[in-house]
């Protein structure tokens, strides 16, 4: 079967470029995505369900992608999500702490936290309308060969497919990438494990998400629905979290956090994930381009991983769909050099800026504490560094 490109990988970031190179081409384009996970999304959702934060950025570049039938694709993600309109910024028993608000921005969010099943779900919706998208799922690629012009892929269910480009949107070790010769690098293990839940409260958050920096890590909280939140605690050894009851798990969060937002009655299921910086050696190669965590995982501080994310696979969506209708060959070098080239920089800044934050909020050395405080202080005394610090925040 002939496709004009192949992404490998059907999850969110999978699925968003399908969409942003389908709308960009006025849906002429011929795409193939291989999953190899059918979803079920009744399962992943509900109370225990993951969620992400979508930057007002992110929102802004979804805005430019028109599924067939269904409007803007940032007005079918906000029906189903939760806006941010304040972000609180704090060192733990320290006096730094600074606020970030959309209304002092003049917009209506920040952001927003949806969950990824209703994400999904929405997303699977949107594709099976776009009659020039093909799914393959559950399925894997095999091998494949490519040749000057071509590449040909192999798919576990023995079905064959042919396109100028490949996509490698299948997340962290990319196997896709590993099979192309592109090895995936360990840039730093942060020695700590994010826990993931969702936790009930007793009063309503407020559209307000929470920011704390601790010794142990960064902890955070997201606005869901009116009572419930999204928890991100990082921690050097989490077993002892992970090994409590859920009554003991939320007087230790209760105690962690205080009582800015009253009382924390529930939690649910907990995961939890080791923390690391991780980059492919190079995000393209002969026919190959690497985006999402495939391309860099990041860690969680700041929320900006998913975000950098969303910014590389819309610049490689906006230069191949141009290619596209130009009637030019979509796979050839110098437009994944070209790719690699605007995306560099934003990459290897947000990185810098996502270890950075660590490194200095993690030491305990009392200089550096005056100087990340005055910090923060001085963030929220003036206007002008606030502007500065959200523009980063939103991703622009």
């Amino acid at each position: 079967m002939h496709f004009d490109i192949a992404i490998i990988g059907g999850a969110i970031t999978g699925s968003v470029l399908a969409l942003a190179l389908s709308s960009a081409t006025q849906h002429k384009m011929r795409i193939a995505i291989v999953e190899k996970n059918e979803p079920n999304y009744a399962e992943q959702g509900g109370f225990d369900a993951r969620s992400i934060a979508l930057a007002y950025g992110s929102l802004q570049k979804m805005a430019k992608i028109r599924p067939l039938a269904s409007g803007q694709l940032s007005e079918q993600i906000c029906k189903i999500a939760t806006p941010i309109e304040q972000i609180h910024v704090s060192d733990r028993h320290h006096f730094g702490k600074a606020i970030l608000s959309a209304q002092e921005l003049k917009l209506d969010k920040l952001g927003v936290v949806v969950e990824l099943a209703k994400t999904g779900e929405l997303l699977a919706k949107l594709l099976a309308e776009q009659p020039n998208i093909q799914l393959f799922c559950p399925d894997t690629v095999e091998n494949i060969e490519s040749s000057p012009a071509h590449c040909k892929l192999t798919l576990s269910s023995q079905q064959q497919l042919e396109c100028a480009l490949i996509v490698a949107a299948d997340g962290m070790q990319s196997h896709i990438a590993k099979q192309c010769g592109v090895a995936t690098e360990m840039v730093k293990d942060y020695q700590q494990s994010a826990i993931i839940a969702n936790v009930e409260l007793t009063e309503p958050h407020r559209n307000q998400a929470f920011e704390r920096f601790t010794p142990q890590g960064p902890f955070a909280l997201l606005p869901l629905t009116e009572k419930t939140m999204s928890l991100v605690w990082c921690l050097h050894d989490p077993s002892e979290a992970m090994s409590m009851t859920d009554s003991e798990f939320i007087t230790a969060l209760q105690h962690q956090f205080g009582w800015k937002l009253g009382k924390f009655v529930r939690v649910s299921k907990r995961f939890v994930y080791p923390l690391s910086s991780q980059k492919s050696e190079s995000h393209i190669h002969h026919r190959l381009a690497i985006v999402g965590n495939a391309a860099q995982l990041l860690h969680p501080v700041a929320g900006q991983g998913f975000n950098l994310g969303m910014r590389d696979l819309f610049a490689l969506a906006t230069l191949v769909g141009e290619a596209f209708n130009q009637g030019k060959d979509i796979g050839e070098y110098y437009l994944l050099a070209e790719f690699d080239r605007q995306r560099h920089a934003d990459q290897q800044r947000v990185m810098r800026a996502t270890s950075g934050l660590i490194l200095i909020f993690g030491c305990e050395f009392l200089p550096i504490q005056a100087v990340r405080n005055l910090g923060l202080f001085a963030i929220s005394h003036s206007p002008f560094l606030r502007n500065q610090v959200a523009h980063q925040a939103l991703g622009w």
